[in-house]
């Protein structure tokens, strides 16, 4: 295993909570699938090799499942790696939001419960609720409550015009997972077909069309799928860059723009571009869609490059002023967790991070320009999901801060920090992102609920977690 502090699988396979399992999708040839390859003259870059050091993360109790959410299973439909042609079809946006009416109001951080004496220990057991209300703090005023639970491990969360939440999950402790909708009620249903380390999801703006983002295998090739209201499920893109590991680095996560286009986080396929043959090449070459987030068209399948340097761009959002984010976690060293204001044609500098500390990392290209982080986080604090507040029951104050969900179980994480990207400091080095959200255990990813409400779904026992807003002494 290359490490144990960086990833979810790898905290889970040290608690032993995830088994991985080689699992091979059922792809026959077609030719009318779109290919991500490029020119061979266009790839090119380079970096060299480093024996990760292993980091102690903080004990997480073991997850059992016997009290998991009902499950409806539906039909597993035979995945049809096809994509017909539909570049006439108009793409669909939406009208910006807009503020609520919300009055401002200032809150105070969220504080911190005790880290042990719970009813399984560091935390509760897994069906304690009672005990979970208790360690998760939020700032007075925004009540907490259990929303549901997912049967498995959710990666990420989205809603749906029907209201319920769907998300990617990883199922009976495997690498392999489906798409879960999440009931008012609790109930959960299973939805499409069975997928290798799902990630990403969403919908196309004005649709019921889920995207979705897979592994082809569990060590090697990028997939995109879509789904359609019926279940069955389309193989638009089958050659993205993939995987630095098992568990790491692979087509992330995803959301549509104000353009109408797919935006899709790929990680690196190496730590800081190593070789593999380090007598014969110092670093090894890179492809032109990986450490990128990639501006694809979801009825052709023609793919770009919109910004790269990203190391593992594991979540992606738009705000409402249509300003695109992503969180990107750093190297097996520690040094790159952070958020990204992400601009068109920009390059973020991985690989080229000897100013990080990475000595094996190569020098920086002659001529190029390289933007800079927004904020930096804490190193192992391992950022993932995100989502910037574009509801209407919230202070008024809060429409357009961005939240991120810090999943490692390091002193700086467990937790959701608040960020205003309007009322940063100066002095960036000395910054802190607000906690809004403590005492979670693995929190993967945060969205905004239709009622305006914050969710948040916590990767080891799949519970979900919502957060509304009642003014002060709520």
């Amino acid at each position: 295993m290359r490490r144990c502090s960086r990833s979810i699988a790898a905290c889970a396979l040290t608690i032993g909570l995830i088994t991985l399992a080689a699992c091979n999708l059922n792809r026959p040839d077609d030719d009318t699938r779109f290919s991500a390859t490029v020119p061979a003259d266009l790839i090119g870059a380079l970096a060299s090799s480093v024996t990760p050091a292993p980091t102690a993360i903080s004990p997480t109790p073991t997850a059992t499942f016997t009290d998991a959410a009902t499950v409806t299973a539906s039909a597993t439909p035979t995945i049809t790696p096809t994509l017909t042609p539909a570049g006439t079809q108009p793409l669909v946006t939406l009208t910006p939001a807009a503020p609520g009416a919300v009055p401002p109001f200032q809150h105070q951080a969220a504080s911190f419960s005790p880290l042990e004496g719970w009813s399984c220990g560091d935390f509760p057991c897994a069906d304690d609720i009672d005990g979970f209300l208790q360690r998760i703090r939020v700032p007075e005023g925004y009540p907490l409550e259990h929303a549901g639970r997912f049967p498995g491990q959710p990666m990420q969360i989205t809603y749906g015009r029907d209201g319920r939440l769907y998300a990617t999950v990883l199922e009976n402790g495997s690498r392999s997972g489906a798409v879960y909708a999440l009931d008012a009620d609790g109930a959960a249903q299973r939805i499409g077909p069975t997928l290798i380390s799902p990630v990403g999801l969403a919908f196309q703006p004005g649709t019921d069309v889920l995207y979705v983002s897979a592994r082809i295998t569990l060590e090697q090739g990028g997939g995109l799928w879509r789904i359609n209201p019926d279940g069955s499920a389309h193989l638009v893109i089958d050659d993205l860059p993939c995987c630095f590991s098992t568990i790491d680095n692979q087509p992330n996560g995803l959301t549509f723009g104000p353009d109408g286009y797919l935006y899709l986080g790929v990680g690196s396929t190496t730590d800081h571009l190593e070789s593999d043959t380090p007598d014969a090449q110092e670093f090894t070459t890179m492809h032109p869609l990986e450490a990128a987030v990639l501006r694809i068209q979801p009825h052709t399948g023609e793919v770009e490059a919109f910004a790269r340097g990203i190391r593992n761009p594991y979540d992606v959002a738009f705000s409402p002023t249509d300003q695109l984010y992503a969180s990107d976690n750093g190297l097996v060293t520690g040094p790159g967790d952070r958020l990204l204001r992400v601009d068109q044609d920009a390059n973020y500098g991985w690989p080229y991070w000897r100013e990080r500390g990475c000595a094996q990392c190569p020098l920086t290209g002659f001529g190029l320009t390289l933007s800079p982080d927004l904020v930096r986080f804490p190193d192992y604090s391992l950022p993932r999901g995100l989502v910037v507040y574009d509801g209407a029951s919230f202070p008024s104050n809060l429409f357009g801060s961005v939240f991120v969900a810090l999943w490692n179980g390091t002193p700086d994480g467990q937790r959701v920090v608040r960020i205003d990207p309007a009322a940063l400091p100066t002095d960036l080095e000395n910054y802190t992102p607000e906690p809004f959200i403590t005492g979670l255990i693995r929190p993967v990813d945060v969205a905004v609920a239709p009622d305006g409400s914050l969710v948040v779904a916590d990767f080891i026992y799949g519970h979900v977690w919502r957060v509304r807003y009642t003014g002060a002494g709520g």
